[in-house]
Order: C-alpha cells, then sequence, then structure tokens
C-alpha cells in the first residue's frame, strides 16, 4: 500500500470513528441497537476466554474508551491502553486513570507503534484488525511478535464476511474478511531469533462470540487465541502442522465441495443427513439442552440437530476450511450453533457442560482416542450421552493382512481402533451402557447408494469438477467398498452413558 493510499485510508477512518464515538458512549460505538444487552453478556465473555491475567503486562490496541481496560487492570500487572482517536483514549483516561495507576494510556497509531522486545505478556485486542490493511495486519502480527514475551499469547476478536450491527452508517470503511485470511497472516508472522530459531503463533482456540450466537444467532463475529512459540526457522509449529495437513491435503475448499456433491450440503461422512437424522433420532435429545459436535465438519450435523431438536450446538474441528465451509452454511439460517477451530486434544472444555456428544468420523484422525474420551467425560453432565461414529481396523481378521488398506489407511494419515478396542476404552474411561455395533454392512449400503447416485449424476459432476475427479472418487468408493467386504475396513456405532450422580 501506498503512503498516499495509507493516508487516505486513515482519514476515512477518523472520519467514520468521529461520526459514530460523538457521545464517547459504549451503545454508541458497538454501533448496535442490542449494546448494552450484548455488552453485558459479552464483556465478561472476552475476557473468560483470555484466562488468568493476574501479573501480566498487557497491551490493548483500540482500547477506546476502555469497556476492557478496567477489567484488564484490575488483574493485571500493567496494561498499555493505546487507540488512535485522542478524544477516545483521554475519556478512557478520565474513567479509567485515576483509579487504575497501572495503566498507561497512549493516542497513538498501532500501525506506528513500536514497543521493547519481550515487553507484554498479552497482545488484545478487540475490533481493531478489520479497520487495517492484509498489510498493515501482517506487520502487526508479525511485531507482536518480538514484543510478546516466551508463553504470552495473542488475542484477538473481529467481524468477518459482513457487518453485524444494525446501526445506520452513511459509508463503512471496515473489511469483513473471510477468517481463513486472518489465519493467513497469523500463520506466516515469524520473528528471527537467531540461532536458527524463530518465534511463530501457535494456535488455541478461533471461536463463534457466543453472545452473538445466542442474542441474534450470528456467527460471524469471530475470535482467536495463540500462544507465543519457538521453532527452527521454516518448521511450523506442531499444531499449526497438522492443521495446514489436513487444510492443504484431505479438505482442501474443492475437496469439501466434491464431498458434498457426493454426500449433500453440509455433509461429508457416509450417509450425509440420511444417517445423521437416524444417530440423532438414538440420542434422544430435548429442547434446549446442549451439545457438543466434535469433529464437526462442515457443520450439517450441528445445524440439524439445532434446527429439528431446538438444541444449542457447540461444533469443534481442526480444519480452518471445513468451519469456514460451516459458518457460511450457518449464516443467516437463525440457528444457535457456534463454531470453534481448536484441536480437540488440547483443549479446555466446561466441566458438565453438555447434554450430549456427538461425534461422525472424526476420531480417526486422532492418535489418543482415549484423551478424547476422556474430555467427553468430564464435559457431560452426570446422565449425559456420547454417540459416536468412526471408521475401524478389521484387517488382523483378514487372511494375510491387507495391504490396499493398510495404504489408505497411510495415505490418509488415519490412526484407526478395532471395534472391540474402542468399546474397551470407553468401559476404561468409565462410561456405562456401552452399546457397539458394527455398521460395516451399512457401510456398503451408503457407498452403493452414493455411487448409484454419481453415476446418475456424473454429467453434472464433471461439469461441476472435471471427470478426471469423477473417476478418482469412483475409484476411491469402488476401493473403500472392496475394503469393507473383506471385512478390513469396519464401520462402528458406539453409544455411552455418563452414569447419573
Amino acid at each position: 500500500m501506498s503512503a498516499a493510499e495509507t493516508m487516505g485510508d486513515r482519514a476515512a477512518m477518523k472520519q467514520y470513528w468521529e461520526e459514530h464515538t460523538k457521545e464517547c458512549s459504549v451503545q454508541e460505538m458497538m454501533l448496535d441497537s442490542q449494546a448494552a444487552e450484548i455488552d453485558e453478556m459479552e464483556r465478561p465473555e472476552i475476557l473468560g476466554l483470555l484466562g488468568d491475567v493476574s501479573g501480566r503486562r498487557i497491551l490493548e490496541l483500540g482500547a477506546g474508551i476502555g469497556r476492557f481496560t478496567a477489567p484488564l487492570a484490575t488483574k493485571a500487572k500493567h496494561v498499555t491502553a493505546v487507540d488512535f482517536m485522542p478524544h477516545l483514549i483521554e475519556e478512557n483516561r478520565r474513567l479509567n486513570g485515576a483509579a487504575h495507576k497501572n495503566i498507561d494510556f497512549l493516542a497513538e497509531d498501532a500501525t506506528a507503534l513500536e514497543l521493547p522486545p519481550n515487553s507484554i505478556d498479552l497482545f488484545f485486542s478487540n475490533w481493531l484488525l478489520m479497520y487495517l490493511s492484509d498489510a498493515e495486519v501482517q506487520s502487526l502480527m508479525t511485531r507482536a511478535l518480538k514484543w510478546t514475551a516466551p508463553g504470552g499469547r495473542l488475542f484477538f476478536r473481529e467481524s468477518c464476511f459482513r457487518q453485524s450491527g444494525d446501526k445506520r452508517r452513511g459509508f463503512n470503511p471496515t473489511k469483513y474478511r473471510d477468517p481463513a485470511q486472518y489465519f493467513a497472516m497469523m500463520d506466516a508472522a515469524s520473528h528471527d531469533l537467531g540461532g536458527g530459531r524463530e518465534a511463530r503463533w501457535e494456535l488455541e482456540v478461533c471461536r463463534c462470540v457466543d453472545t452473538y450466537v445466542q442474542l441474534k444467532q450470528n456467527q460471524h463475529q469471530i475470535c482467536w487465541r495463540a500462544r507465543r512459540v519457538e521453532v527452527e526457522i521454516g518448521e511450523d509449529p506442531p499444531r499449526t502442522k497438522w492443521r495446514r495437513d489436513l487444510d492443504h491435503r484431505q479438505y482442501t475448499p474443492r475437496g469439501l465441495a466434491r464431498y458434498q456433491a457426493v454426500y449433500g450440503e453440509g455433509y461429508i461422512g457416509p450417509g450425509g443427513q440420511e444417517v445423521t437424522a437416524e444417530l440423532v433420532g438414538r440420542l434422544g435429545l430435548s429442547e434446549g439442552q446442549k451439545v457438543l459436535d466434535v469433529g464437526c465438519g462442515v457443520g450439517g450435523a450441528a445445524l440439524y440437530m439445532a434446527e429439528r431438536c431446538g438444541v444449542e450446538v457447540r461444533g469443534v474441528d481442526l480444519s480452518v476450511n471445513m468451519i469456514v465451509a460451516a459458518l457460511s452454511t450457518a449464516g443467516g439460517r437463525g440457528a444457535k450453533v457456534s463454531f470453534e477451530i481448536a484441536d480437540i486434544v488440547l483443549r479446555d472444555l466446561p466441566d458438565g457442560a453438555f447434554d450430549a456428544v456427538f461425534s461422525r468420523e472424526a476420531l480417526l484422525h486422532i492418535p489418543d482416542k482415549l484423551e478424547v474420551l476422556k474430555k467427553c467425560y468430564r464435559c457431560l453432565r452426570p446422565g449425559g450421552t456420547l454417540l459416536l461414529t468412526d471408521y475401524c481396523d478389521g484387517s488382523a481378521g483378514v487372511a494375510g493382512g491387507d495391504e490396499a488398506f493398510a495404504g489408505y489407511v497411510r495415505d490418509r494419515k488415519y490412526s484407526l481402533e478395532t471395534l472391540q478396542g474402542y468399546e474397551g476404552l470407553l468401559r476404561q474411561e468409565g462410561f456405562t451402557e456401552v452399546v457397539a455395533e458394527d455398521w460395516t454392512a451399512r457401510l456398503i449400503g451408503t457407498l452403493d447408494a452414493e455411487l448409484h447416485r454419481m453415476s446418475a449424476n456424473k454429467q453434472q459432476f464433471a461439469r461441476q469438477f472435471s471427470l478426471e475427479e469423477y473417476d478418482a472418487i469412483v475409484a476411491s468408493w469402488m476401493s473403500k467398498r472392496r475394503n469393507a467386504e473383506t471385512g478390513s475396513h469396519r464401520w462402528g456405532l458406539f453409544i455411552a452413558r455418563k452414569p447419573a450422580a
């Protein structure tokens, strides 16, 4: 971006905020008629996502009049509150300066800010990056790595895809990005530490702001929390590497579109909505209950449960591409579904928060299945139900082994358990009333039905994608069918209950 373009952007932004900050009130600045109600619910939610900030040195960019400044300063060692609108930062000082001597107030442009290395423990911004250019966001995320001490964190929250507030605006210079764009910039940020090492950001969680889901059924308010880690130059942090591998290999946007062309919109697993409806029926959900969807994919099952059963669903998946697709599908449907990008193995979930846990063909990516089942057990309320389906390994029962199936598992980097092994893990963790069903015959039936549909829609599929892709997906389905017929590739359904208190 040229200097002239930058100055033009800043002038437009200054005009925008002068128009919307005449009263210097939260109600005015949130640009929404429900601002008071939103703020009452959202402020503790956002602060809760930060974890314990006691004794931390915090940089708050886009601090405004201090909606978060005072709560942060109450526990933090020090807060540097920055905003490029002088009258806002002065109002922040007037409201919070006397009561909190550990705040520095700076009227400064975040894009020009410089701080000493390792001088902060938390970079915090709420609705800032969407007012900066791509180059400015990239620069800020990179400089933040230099400012942040080892093990420190990055937190930012943005409006994605489109405007969320209902206040009318004469003009709007906001950049409503796809969340994948923020991931690309965060993943690209690095700071050379010398000695062949560099600092990078490693995602802890990216999720919808639940307040907007509850009040407005709006999934497009998104927040990120990442940790500063050190790696060899050119190497991704381990969890970033796994996430990017999923997105660049099996779950590319085009690959997800192909899956949905076969399974139906919102689905990337066997049987699509038909099988999902049957499984949800066996959960016996009641209106108002809370459900955790582990490995929610592109969101079809989560939306089905919310819309058909009146439940609230939190869908978790590690793939950025899948959650972006889920967010796009959920937009405007009015469902109480919240999505997040996180590694379920590392994600801290509240104890006893869910009435049911649902998972379809997700744990096949995870070697440590017992750790996932432990989390599921803890986050279920007493008497809650777990239902999962997954591909299972039956190759030990095939005479001479099955090299074709072994190659399939290697290529997909799957980690499969046996049917009996899954049942044992559930009982080991303390689940009761365990049901383990071999659905392999059902898998063969769904594969046959999907092959029939693909054949009937061959020309349409080839026009949307290509004839080569059609041939490849048919060959893949035929291979899965052969593996299932030999007994190597099995499909398991597992239902279990957490004992009532």
